[in-house]
């Protein structure tokens, strides 16, 4: 997954823009809609939509190309918030978001699998083809690194082949937000130890300030 500098292009967002806790709450957005798919709670499937289309920006050169619509992490900034303060009533969230943490870690191990993620990326040509193409790479690639996430639910949803695909093409989206949440200095003891920077600057994501 290549690298994105950390400034919006002259078009984009302002430079104010705290890239890095969007990232960060773009993987426990990618937490949350899995635990609601596998739970057999509704997806809002303009906010599985968004997040999916990021797999897609593994070449961006601007992080604003990742983030055209920051609004659109308000729900994983809140679930992140949840999370780290203690308040959450699914702890299946911050499992899953510490996990897709390690997968990106031992992905970045591993360079003949990231570049054979990044051409399976650029075959699919369009932005994304489907869940089933997103979940075929997931397999091919994430899947092999030898740490698997054991996502927990309802068995009869979770053996629905659909189902099992946008699970994956999500746990896919996670592994890209981790990934990029590293390359803007995150790292996994912070999410430990050092919770209350990272709720400050997730809470204007969370609750962004209306305009009058």
């Amino acid at each position: 997954m290549a690298d994105a500098n950390n400034q919006a292009d002259r078009g984009g967002p302002p430079s104010s823009v705290d890239y890095g806790a969007l990232s960060l709450a773009g993987v426990f957005l990618a937490a949350t809609l899995v635990h609601r798919m596998a739970s057999g709670d509704r997806v809002d499937r303009e906010q599985q939509d968004d997040l999916l289309a990021t797999i897609s920006t593994h070449q961006a050169t601007e992080l604003s190309e990742v983030f055209p619509e920051p609004a659109a992490y308000q729900l994983g900034a809140q679930m992140a918030m949840d999370a780290l303060s203690g308040r959450s009533t699914a702890p299946e969230i911050l499992r899953y978001a510490l996990q897709l943490v390690d997968l990106a870690k031992l992905l970045r191990g591993v360079p003949q699998i990231v570049a054979k993620l990044g051409r399976l990326l650029d075959d699919l040509e369009s932005t994304p083809n489907s869940t089933a193409d997103l979940a075929n790479i997931y397999q091919q690639t994430i899947s092999t690194l030898g740490k698997r996430i054991q996502v927990t639910g309802d068995p009869q949803i979770l053996q629905r082949e659909e189902s099992a695909d946008t699970i994956r093409a999500l746990l896919l989206a996670g592994v890209r937000m981790a990934w990029l949440w590293h390359q803007l200095g995150g790292r996994r003891w912070l999410l430990i130890l050092r919770r209350q920077p990272l709720l400050l600057a997730l809470q204007p994501i969370a609750q962004p300030e209306r305009p009058e």
